[in-house]
């Protein structure tokens, strides 16, 4: 199967920010003569998502347009997707594919189930491989190396297959599973690290100013993540049920290293060379 195959031949798109505009962009890389055609509610980046070639065409919302899209990808902040997932998926035709970009799934996903067109199943995606820019940060290789988690239940498979096959000719890997899966894992690599950065930048501020004034890379590395907009991460680690779970996982594994380094010299090495393990291990 070659990559064009893989891809629908008419493409819907709403919300060309980051994630929107470098979905838009792959496709376009990847054949020009795919039709993508997107909403986005500011005037200024439609205006320059046509003039850069990114879209075919654009319209200011979701709407009549929507009729003859074979695929269509939901790429704004995870509340608006829970709110478009009815109106979006009514609008499409018969046998179209309703997907999403969000970062917290079992929520949506049963948002689809209740509200979504019985006649457009909706498979739940969440590319691994977000970050901050906007329209002027997209770019067309973002998915290439990157992962995708796509989710397998609430929709046929050959639907998951549809979506799967997409993200896949952009060149990342996909991870198949559900979207409860999905949420318990994310709670731990993604919600639980966003949360601590948080945290940890409020504990800064509270340090004093001579810790504030001794911040180098290593704090902005760690605190990195509270630089999201609360729309974009935390409405999506406020959603995860199991976020909890992986506080206390993250608690339980803290309170061991602060033991060891309280206990003796030979048990902290061995506490924080398991971790340093770890960590080379994850990546």
């Amino acid at each position: 199967m070659t990559a064009d195959e893989r891809l629908p031949r008419r493409v819907g798109i709403v919300g060309l920010g980051l994630m929107g505009a470098s979905l838009a962009r792959g496709v376009k890389s990847l054949d020009p003569g795919v039709h993508v055609a997107a909403a986005e509610a500011r005037a200024e980046v439609r205006e320059r998502a046509v003039a850069d070639g990114v879209v075919d065409a654009v319209h200011e919302a979701p709407g009549p347009w929507l009729s003859d899209r074979e695929l269509v990808v939901l790429c704004t902040p995870v509340a608006a997707i829970e709110e478009l997932v009815g109106p979006v998926s009514r609008a499409m035709p018969s046998g179209a594919v309703l997907t999403d970009v969000g970062g917290a799934k079992e929520r949506v996903v049963e948002v689809a189930r209740q509200d979504g067109d019985p006649r457009v199943p909706f498979v739940g995606a969440h590319p691994m491989f977000g970050g901050r820019g906007g329209y002027e940060g997209a770019r067309a290789d973002r998915w290439k190396g990157g992962t995708v988690a796509v989710c397998t239940d609430g929709a046929p498979s050959a639907a998951v297959t549809r979506v799967s096959a997409l993200h896949e000719a952009l060149g990342a890997r996909v991870a198949p599973c559900t979207a409860a899966e999905h949420d318990a894992a994310v709670a731990l690599v993604s919600h639980l690290p966003y949360l601590v950065a948080s945290a940890l930048s409020l504990a800064a501020r509270e340090s004093g100013p001579l810790a504030r004034a001794l911040a180098g890379p290593g704090m902005n590395d760690m605190t990195r993540l509270a630089g999201f907009a609360f729309d974009i991460q935390g409405e999506v680690a406020r959603r995860n049920a199991h976020v909890p779970e992986a506080a206390r996982l993250l608690e339980r594994h803290l309170s061991r290293i602060l033991a060891a380094i309280s206990d003796s010299p030979g048990a902290a090495r061995e506490a924080l060379e398991e971790a340093r393990a770890a960590r080379e291990a994850l990546f």
